[in-house]
C-alpha cells in the first residue's frame, strides 16, 4: 500500500466535508457524527461534526438549565422566609396604627406556603445543502424556568383570637423572656399594667397619680440588672424578682394581655396634623416611635400606608426595633397551636 508523502499539502474539504467519494489520501466520506481529518501528515484523527456539536451545545444547555434550577431552589427559601417575616413585620405596623385612631385590628396568619416550579428546555436543528454552496447548519435553543409560589393566609378569629391577644400574659412568660436576655425595664414597662407595691396599688398608665411610683419601680429594677444584681427565684414556690436586697413577689403584678401592650404601644404613633380630631389626647411610653410621613421613607425598617400617609419605624432606631421583635415574639408565644403548621414545599424536578 501506497504510503502518502508527508510533504503533501493537505486535501482541501469541498462542500461536503471532503472532495469526492475519495479524496488524495484514500478517504472516502465518513457518514455520522465523526469525520477523519489528517493534522501534518500523521495518522488521521475523529473530530466531532456540526452535528455532534449542536448535540453537544444542547446538552451544555440542559445541564446549565438544571443547575440554575437548583440555586434557584435554594435561593428561594430565603426569599420566602423574608417575605413572611417582612408581611408579619408590617402586619403589626398596620395594626398599631389602626389602634391609634380607634379601628379594629385584624391579624391574617400564614397557613401554608408552596412553590411550584416548571423547567422547560426545546431544541431545534436543521442541516441545508445547495449544489455549489458550503452546507449550513442551525441550531435552536430555547429554555425557561418560572416559580409560582402561593401562600395561603388565614384570618385569626374566634378561641384562636381570645387565646392569643386576650389571654393575660402569664408571669412564666414575663420570666422566659427576662432569663432569655430581654431587659427588665422594657418588659416591665409593655407588660405590667399594676403593680402592688407596699399595700399599695401602682398603675402603669402615665395620667394616673401613683404613676410616678411605677417608675420608681422600673428604675430600681433596671438599675439592679445593670449592676448585675437582679435576678428572679422562686421562695415557698413564689415567683420574686430580686433587686438587691429589695424583692418583689411577681404574683403581685397585673400582667397585660398582649391587645393591651399593642393599644398601650399605639400611643406612640406620630399623628399627623390633620388627623388629630381622630385620637384622643394621650402620651406615649416612649418605647417605641411609630414615624407619619407624607411620601415613602426611604430609611424605614418596615412600613404600611394607612388612609394617605405612610407610618414607618427607621432602622436607626434601635429602642423602637427591639420593642417591635418583641411584639412580635409575643404573638408566636401567645398562639394556640393549630392542627396544619406552615408547609414549605419545594418539590425538584
Amino acid at each position: 500500500m501506497r504510503r502518502a508523502d508527508p510533504r503533501a499539502p493537505l486535501a482541501r474539504p469541498g462542500p461536503s466535508g471532503f472532495d469526492g467519494a475519495t479524496n488524495g489520501l484514500g478517504f472516502g466520506q465518513v457518514p455520522g457524527l465523526f469525520q477523519p481529518v489528517l493534522f501534518g501528515g500523521g495518522a488521521p484523527r475523529r473530530v466531532p461534526s456540526r452535528p455532534a456539536l449542536a448535540l453537544a451545545l444542547i446538552l451544555a444547555v440542559l445541564l446549565g438549565g438544571c443547575s440554575a434550577a437548583n440555586q434557584a431552589l435554594r435561593a428561594d427559601f430565603v426569599d420566602f422566609n423574608g417575605i413572611v417575616q417582612f408581611n408579619q413585620a408590617q402586619q403589626m405596623l398596620l395594626n398599631l396604627v389602626r389602634l391609634h385612631y380607634r379601628e379594629a385590628p385584624l391579624f391574617l396568619q400564614a397557613g401554608s406556603l408552596s412553590a411550584a416550579y416548571e423547567s422547560r428546555a426545546s431544541a431545534s436543528a436543521s442541516l441545508t445543502k445547495e449544489p455549489g454552496y458550503p452546507r449550513t447548519a442551525e441550531v435552536g435553543l430555547d429554555y425557561a424556568f418560572a416559580a409560582k409560589p402561593t401562600i395561603t393566609y388565614t384570618p385569626i378569629e374566634g378561641q384562636g383570637f381570645t387565646t392569643q391577644f386576650m389571654r393575660p400574659i402569664t408571669p412564666d412568660t414575663f420570666a422566659l423572656l427576662m432569663r432569655s436576655g430581654w431587659p427588665v425595664g422594657r418588659l416591665v414597662a409593655l407588660l405590667v399594667e399594676k403593680a402592688v407595691i407596699g399595700g399599695e396599688v401602682v398603675q402603669n398608665h402615665p395620667q394616673a397619680p401613683t404613676f410616678p411610683r411605677f417608675q420608681a419601680l422600673v428604675a430600681t429594677l433596671r438599675q439592679a440588672e445593670a449592676a448585675g444584681r437582679l435576678g428572679l427565684i422562686e421562695e415557698q414556690g413564689v415567683l420574686v424578682a430580686r433587686a438587691g436586697a429589695e424583692r418583689f413577689p411577681i404574683k403581685a403584678w397585673e400582667f397585660r394581655s398582649l391587645f393591651d401592650v399593642m393599644f398601650a404601644a399605639a400611643h406612640n404613633v406620630e399623628t399627623p396634623a390633620a388627623y388629630r380630631d381622630r385620637v384622643r389626647p394621650g402620651q406615649g411610653n416612649g418605647v417605641l416611635t411609630i414615624r407619619a410621613s407624607a411620601e415613602r421613607p426611604r430609611d424605614a425598617l418596615v412600613w404600611v400606608e394607612h388612609d394617605g400617609y405612610w407610618y414607618s419605624i427607621a432602622h436607626a432606631d434601635v429602642q423602637s426595633k427591639d420593642t417591635l421583635a418583641l411584639l412580635l415574639l409575643l404573638t408566636r408565644i401567645q398562639a394556640t397551636p393549630t392542627a396544619a403548621q406552615p408547609v414549605l414545599t419545594l418539590p425538584v424536578r
